[in-house]
């Protein structure tokens, strides 16, 4: 007897349906919110395929880097092959003046 008196309260309540106004709108709505999520993605992908590029075919900064004195010094003096440069070898020499000078 329940089932039945429940039955017939639901076929006496108004049916809320939205008209198609409502229904078109919020179509309308979804389908311009997904055209611009569409849009920043799209646009997201260019810049960072146009960055990426530009990295790619920029010339790379080289540092500005000017030569030591003991570097320069070693380029002008003609070194054997198994010989060490002479600024090297000038400084392996103090270290053996130093250590003779101690030991005295």
């Amino acid at each position: 007897m329940e089932y039945n008196e429940l039955i017939a309260k639901v076929q006496h309540l108004p049916v809320d349906v939205p008209d198609s106004n409502a229904i078109l709108q919020g179509v309308r709505h979804e389908v311009t919110r997904r055209r611009r999520q569409r849009q920043v993605v799209a646009s997201m992908l260019v810049v960072l395929v146009l960055g990426g590029a530009s990295m790619l075919f920029l010339p790379q900064p080289t540092p500005a880097r000017s030569l030591t004195l003991a570097e320069r010094v070693s380029r002008t003096i003609d070194t054997p092959r198994n010989d060490v440069p002479a600024p090297l070898a000038g400084y392996r020499h103090s270290i053996y003046n130093r250590q003779i000078y101690t030991l005295l």
